[in-house]
């Protein structure tokens, strides 16, 4: 079985199997290597390192959810867009198991790596729907930060076993959550609206 051929995708649906199973600490080479049936040393034909491997699996998850956000943007814009967007990333982070810890380890790598990079896009989707918006009293960056705050760290108490057992008054409590997030917003008319008010 150690001899047995495996490809790269094989052992990175295997890495993220381990940690939506049992989280970010517990994903080794020796844990991986034992799942995979192979020897350790030979996963170091395909990741210089454990980082490197986290690095290319945390990639996978933030391109899966930048892809999810571009998708389900379009054609909205204002607060439907930033509720879109909170939701996406709540359903998203919901459906991941222990993954959504791979956000607390971006830290460790550097701004040129491939995950951060990641991570970023998906915060200047954000942070372009802000600069669209005017906001009633908070700066952009700070609007940001804080919704970003609001989702995730619903979503990690949620995770955690914090909020009632029935998802119908979880997805009620978010969604008031959003509300409040959303109330820092002007809606303001669009062009052919302030037109039709003129006329």
């Amino acid at each position: 079985m150690s001899n047995q051929r495996i490809s790269k995708e094989q052992i990175l649906q295997t890495a993220q199997q381990i940690i939506f199973d049992k989280g970010v600490k517990s994903l080794t080479f020796q844990s991986l290597a034992k799942a995979l049936q192979i020897r350790s040393q030979s996963l170091y034909n395909y990741f210089r390192n454990l980082s490197d491997l986290i690095d290319q699996v945390g990639t996978i998850f933030m391109d899966n959810l930048y892809q999810q956000v571009i998708e389900g943007l379009v054609g909205l814009s204002g607060k439907a867009a930033f509720r879109r967007y909170a939701e996406i990333a709540h359903n998203y982070f919901e459906s991941q198991g222990k993954m959504v810890e791979l956000i607390y380890d971006v830290h460790n790598f550097s701004h040129d790596s491939q995950f951060y990079q990641a991570m970023a896009r998906v915060l200047d989707l954000l942070n372009k729907l802000v600069a669209s918006v005017h906001l009633r009293h908070m700066h952009n960056d700070s609007y940001v930060q804080t919704l970003i705050s609001s989702v995730l760290g619903f979503t990690v108490i949620e995770i955690m076993g914090f909020l009632p057992l029935d998802s119908v008054k979880r997805q009620q409590q978010f969604e008031e959550l959003l509300d409040l997030q959303l109330s820092e917003i002007v809606e303001l008319p669009n062009k052919m609206e302030r037109k039709r008010a003129t006329q």
